[in-house]
């Protein structure tokens, strides 16, 4: 069993060759001799289960192995050198054999109770931290060019021993992931990208018996992995008790972001067991089990911004095959079978209720639009079409964002640093200073033939024209890492032409500019709270195609002329949006006006006219909050969701927003959100600051700028309903 373990693990290193498939068969006889040598025993024959002491047994063994003609293990390991190498290995390696250290339990039919805590780890090769062995730089590097790393990956090989340690290191792992992918051993995985819990989940299913019971803590990814159907299948089918938890409170020694769950496991039946969510202490569950129902619902942060802990009888929700139906509908195409659908992960029965309307609304899917991942951030700058070069770009010809350029309907949101020394070296811009035509500083640059530059990125075909690249088109495009808890998971904004953008951005957009009203829709919907909502209740870390293609959407309304509005006053920050806005503009934007007392807006939204100018682009932080907000409005409208359900769904999934909004966001009488120095100033005197301790630069621009109190927050509950209504009203009129 080692020898057929080691061949898994064979190093490339090794002075020994592996076996022949016939020197293997012919090892193997002579270390266990022949099946058919002896002859069938009598019933009276003695056997080895007559044996009464362990010297018996012995003896009986080595009368059994000498029948069958097997040969002296250590000659045989003298005459096959590969033998002593597989032994080498498998000391190396520690190879476990459950079917001979409990042969009893297996005899009996398995286990009855397996509870475990299994490894949460990947097999993943590091390659930058087995050169580091030998030149330190690789640890120590920030950003680097291809040929900088080219020079210190050749310094690092030509160290002794450095290769044979890369080499080891990197064949390892590629052997661990064969083995975790092999059908013959977790069939349930193949396909998969290797997980070690996953395998122990599989592990323990095949060693229980048939009504054995299992309870394993690990993580969750195979719930949401698009790949990972037939393991779902499964799971769904074994699950009793399914408790998800978020290590905020740090319970385990690891990130506080990280989601795990307590999984109750049985042998297979139709889908049935109870599950809760977003949760961060054990008791939560205990307390929420005997809840009487009573009370307000609770979400990811009580009312003092703490994680909340309040136990209430809808975090306990109970999942059958109907279920699987509705979150199938939410998440998944029709080729995909229903038992495989990804889990929906909802923190109360209000937020379920919500998705079962979406579940039923048309899709992004349904524009047809095309898809870009843009550059390969690795792959793609190793073959030379860009490099890390801070700056900025004489056009948008040259602009290749990155994932904190964007915020929710905010093209220009950050801008890198010079010194760019991690993925936080980004500061704000101040969009009332932003010139109308404004680019973004880039930490990346093109690099080589622009002609190969521009062929090599995505291209897109429309009908039977000839394929144009996306770069020709606006697209909407959106941060393809989710952060599953923050202020917002879903970050999409328009990218003007020419714009080109690395891996941790997505786009979609259409191959023919006649569908830009379309585009501006979709920047709507995508801008909203539920569509959000549609991405945050299946926490994953990176938002695929698929995903976006199936939010939520409806085009032909009465009410899509001031979606559209509101989505194009936010993006078009500089003239790049000019073609865009004089293609989509409609006479009665003109007529269009704020759902809330115009005084408390620094200008009238309806103030446009079919050309674009510095004016169009709504720059102060409370217009760009109401825009927003009555997007929020407009989609839960069109949706059909409730006022109140959409406040619900503020107030329990957006606990960040929903926190800074009463603490981060206030707001001085000319709309501007005051700085942490001014609040502080404030906090201390009120009213009364004096001019200098009210005024601060702001370090996007350099511009300094006097907040006027009084200073206030705003309550976006009030608000968001004010919008619902006024929109109600004129909706009802249409």
């Amino acid at each position: 069993m080692d020898a057929w373990s080691a061949m898994w693990f064979w190093p490339l290193t090794e002075t020994v060759s592996p076996p022949s498939l016939v020197e293997w068969i012919d090892t193997l006889q002579k270390l266990l001799g022949t099946a058919g040598t002896v002859s069938k025993a009598s019933p009276a024959q003695p056997s080895l289960g007559a044996a009464f002491n362990w010297d018996e047994l012995d003896d009986a063994e080595q009368n059994d192995l000498a029948f069958s003609l097997a040969a002296d293990v250590r000659k045989t390991i003298d005459d096959h050198p590969w033998l002593a190498a597989a032994q080498r290995v498998a000391e190396r390696q520690g190879f476990f054999h459950w079917e001979l250290d409990f042969a009893q339990v297996f005899a009996g039919g398995g286990f009855s109770l397996q509870v475990g805590n299994p490894p949460w780890v990947r097999p993943r090769s590091d390659v930058e931290a087995l050169l580091a062995e030998a030149d330190p730089w690789w640890q120590l590097k920030a950003k680097s060019t291809a040929m900088e790393d080219a020079e210190h990956r050749a310094f690092a090989l030509s160290v002794e021993g450095t290769a044979d340690l890369v080499l080891d290191g990197t064949s390892e792992v590629v052997a661990t992931a064969a083995v975790l992918g092999s059908r013959q051993q977790y069939p349930h995985l193949l396909g998969l990208q290797p997980d070690l819990y996953r395998c122990f989940m599989a592990q323990t299913w095949r060693h229980a018996e048939s009504t054995g019971s299992v309870g394993l803590i690990h993580p969750e990814t195979h719930f949401t992995d698009e790949k990972a159907g037939l393991l779902r299948a499964t799971t769904y089918r074994r699950l009793r008790r399914h408790w998800q938890f978020i290590n905020e409170l740090v319970l385990f020694e690891i990130h506080d972001l990280v989601r795990y769950g307590i999984h109750i496991y049985g042998s297979e039946r139709e889908p049935d067991f109870l599950q809760a969510t977003s949760l961060y202490h054990p008791d939560t569950v205990r307390r929420s089990l005997e809840h009487d129902g009573s009370g307000t619902e609770p979400g990811l942060k009580d009312p003092d911004s703490n994680w909340d802990l309040r136990p209430h009888a809808s975090r306990i929700q109970h999942i059958r095959a109907a279920t699987l139906h509705t979150w199938h509908a939410i998440l998944e195409s029709n080729d995909q079978p229903t038992d495989q659908t990804r889990m929906v992960y909802t923190v109360n029965r209000s937020t379920a209720a919500v998705l079962e309307k979406l579940s039923n609304s048309p899709r992004m899917a349904a524009l047809g639009m095309h898809f870009s991942r843009g550059w390969d951030e690795s792959v793609d700058r190793k073959k030379g079409y860009f490099d890390a070069d801070w700056g900025v770009p004489e056009s948008w010809d040259a602009v290749i964002l990155q994932g904190p350029h964007l915020h929710v309907a905010t093209p220009m949101y950050k801008a890198p640093n010079p010194s760019m020394l991690h993925n936080q070296d980004w500061t704000l811009c101040d969009l009332e200073a932003l010139p109308a035509t404004a680019i973004p500083a880039t930490s990346y640059k093109p690099r080589g033939n622009r002609e190969c530059y521009d062929a090599a990125y995505t291209s897109w075909r429309h009908g039977g024209s000839s394929a144009t690249s996306a770069r020709d088109h606006f697209r909407l495009a959106y941060r393809a890492m989710a952060a599953n808890t923050g202020e917002r998971t879903l970050i999409p904004a328009l990218i003007p032409p020419g714009t080109a953008h690395v891996n941790v951005v997505f786009s979609f957009g259409a191959a023919s500019d006649e569908h830009g009203a379309d585009l501006l829709t979709c920047a709507g919907f995508c801008s909203s709270l539920l569509a959000d909502l549609s991405v945050r209740v299946t926490p994953k870390s990176n938002i695929y195609q698929g995903v976006f293609e199936r939010l939520p959407i409806v085009v032909d309304h009465p009410l899509t002329a001031e979606l559209r509005l509101r989505a194009m006053r936010l993006n078009a920050l500089t003239s790049a949006f000019e073609p865009l806005w004089r293609r989509t503009f409609e006479r009665h934007f003109q007529d269009d006006a704020w759902t809330c007392d115009p005084s408390r807006q620094s200008v009238d939204l309806g103030a446009v006219g079919p050309d674009w100018s510095s004016s169009t682009p709504l720059r102060r932080a409370i217009d760009r909050r109401q825009a927003l907000l009555e997007i929020d409005a407009l989609v839960a409208l069109m949706l059909g969701v409730t006022p109140e359900q959409l406040c619900t769904i503020y107030r329990t999934q957006f606990a960040v927003l929903c926190g800074y909004d009463r603490t981060k966001y206030i707001y001085d009488a000319d709309g501007r959100v005051v700085p942490t120095s001014v609040l502080t100033a404030w906090r201390k005197r009120g009213d009364n600051i004096s001019v200098e301790e009210r005024t601060a630069t702001h370090p996007g621009s350099g511009v300094r700028y006097e907040y006027v109190p009084p200073f206030r927050t705003l309550d976006r509950e009030a608000d968001l309903r004010s919008a619902y209504s006024a929109f109600e009203a004129l909706l009802a009129r249409r």
